[in-house]
């Protein structure tokens, strides 16, 4: 006789190792192999569970079992006797058997509540004869699924006394053709459902595969049920029968308790206040980022969910408006976090050795001018570098400190050579400024107007005349005298 541990049995270390693999191997390919509800190739297709003898109960007032005395018949049912069947079944048979003869007619009925209503099922007349009919009665369902009899409750009507012995009722469970195994003694029976169904009767789809609506498996389709696209983000989703007609019956799955910072219908976007991650697919858990937009410089929590950009106060950049942009600078307002920088400026002062004066202790002149035309020359050598020469037209003088004064009409303003090369002038002609500077005190005509990188020239506005003017009224009565420093008067020794 051969031993069966040779059939694996193979030389060197490993076949002890080996040999439990490969049970392990064959016995899960005969499991699935061995599934009546799924075909060789993982196909799902109709099944059944086995027809099994049903446990039945009397629920009306009537004995089963009855004695067979020599003298006395047994006990004798009158009207009808109603059998729970503790749960819903397919029947395949009813067996009564009796004591003596049968009752001369017979009906059989079943429903599926004890109250009814009531369907017949099977009907028999009254035997000739006096004895009545036989001792045994068989009632077989006809085949085919319109024939099938379902039911919890089997009432059966007699036309006379008859003394029942036995009650045999076969069946199997009601499972929709979605399992191939029952429980039948449970309270209720419960199928083990397949084609991913669930309840005791395999009469729902799971919370996951619900795109497709629940429809009994039949011998020409499985019927099974379908999982929700919800991206791997979402646990249960319902079935939208709107949804699945307009889309011509492919899809009504809707997911629901999207997780992961997602939402819609198949969990494909992200939640307001969060923004899609280019850099991780829609089914990571990180597929979506917080926006994370800066408490001051955005005007919100939400950001743009496909680039996550917030939405920045003026003057603020930035994917999260963290800092200020171009022209802009950080001020102390939480409003307005970002300030305009004043405009491009051009200089206004005097030569290098006055600009000195300019910026720490004398106060620079002040002429709202209107710029030209330029031209080119040069002063003589004692006048040092190169410079250029600017025709401007000064249209109102607010407040100056040399001596002559600067007055109202055409004059000459002169810069250096250096400051039109590195761009540091910049006035565009016929434009009106607001110049900030000095006189050429050095010069041997100080009345002489310098442009230079170290004054100002701001672009003219109109608002600016009036409070010019109300400060030029306050300084002429007094009231700036203290804040200034000695003013020099004309003189020889000047």
């Amino acid at each position: 006789m051969t031993d069966y541990r040779t059939l694996f049995s193979s030389p060197g270390a490993g076949s002890a190792v080996t040999t439990p693999v490969v049970l392990s191997l064959l016995l899960l390919l005969s499991r699935a192999a061995s599934d009546p509800c799924y075909d060789p190739g993982g196909q799902p297709r109709f099944c059944l569970p086995p027809v099994t003898q049903l446990v039945g109960k009397a629920a009306a007032p009537c004995s089963q079992t009855c004695a067979l005395p020599a003298a006395s018949p047994g006990p004798a049912c009158n009207g009808s006797l109603t059998l729970d069947l503790d749960g819903s079944f397919l029947l395949t048979s009813v067996t009564l058997r009796f004591c003596t003869a049968g009752p001369p007619a017979l009906v059989l009925s079943a429903a599926w509540a004890i109250g009814g209503p009531w369907r017949p099922l099977w009907r028999r007349p009254a035997w000739p004869g006096v004895l009545g009919g036989p001792k045994k009665v068989t009632f077989h369902s006809l085949p085919g699924p319109k024939t099938r009899i379902v039911a919890s409750y089997l009432r059966v009507e007699f036309g006379g006394k008859a003394g029942l012995v036995t009650t045999g009722v076969r069946g199997r469970c009601q499972c929709h053709g979605h399992a191939a195994h029952c429980a039948t003694r449970a309270q209720p029976p419960r199928c083990r459902c397949r084609h991913h169904t669930t309840g005791p009767g395999c009469e729902s789809c799971r919370p996951s595969h619900r795109d497709w609506p629940w429809r009994p498996a039949t011998p020409q389709h499985p019927h099974p049920c379908l999982p929700c696209s919800c991206n791997q983000h979402a646990r249960r989703c319902r079935f939208n029968s709107e949804l699945f007609r307009l889309s011509g019956g492919r899809s009504g799955g809707v997911c629901e308790r999207c997780r992961h910072h997602t939402a819609g219908r198949h969990c494909h976007y992200c939640q307001p206040g969060f923004w899609r991650d280019p850099s991780q697919p829609i089914t990571s858990h990180k597929a979506c980022r917080a926006c994370q937009c800066h408490p001051i410089g955005a005007t919100g929590g939400m950001c743009n969910q496909t680039s996550g950009q917030c939405s920045c106060k003026l003057g603020v950049t930035g994917l999260t408006c963290n800092h200020c942009g171009p022209g802009y600078q950080q001020s102390r307002s939480p409003r307005m976090p970002c300030q305009r920088i004043p405009e491009a400026t051009t200089t206004l002062a005097t030569t290098p050795a006055a600009s000195r004066s300019v910026l720490h202790a004398q106060v620079a002149e002040s002429a709202q001018v209107s710029a030209s035309s330029s031209s080119s020359t040069s002063l003589s050598e004692a006048a040092g570098p190169e410079w250029w020469r600017l025709a401007v037209h000064v249209l109102a003088v607010f407040k100056q400190r040399a001596w002559p004064p600067v007055r109202r009409g055409g004059q000459v303003a002169w810069v250096p050579r250096a400051d039109l090369s590195c761009g540091c002038l910049r006035l565009r002609p016929g434009a009106d400024y607001l110049l900030l500077g000095s006189a050429a005190e050095d010069h041997a005509d100080p009345a002489r107007l310098i442009l230079n990188r170290h004054g100002l020239a701001l672009p003219w506005r109109p608002r600016w005349a009036r409070p010019l003017r109300r400060l030029q009224q306050k300084e002429r009565g007094g009231a700036c005298r203290g804040l200034l420093p000695p003013t020099r008067s004309p003189g020889p020794g000047n």
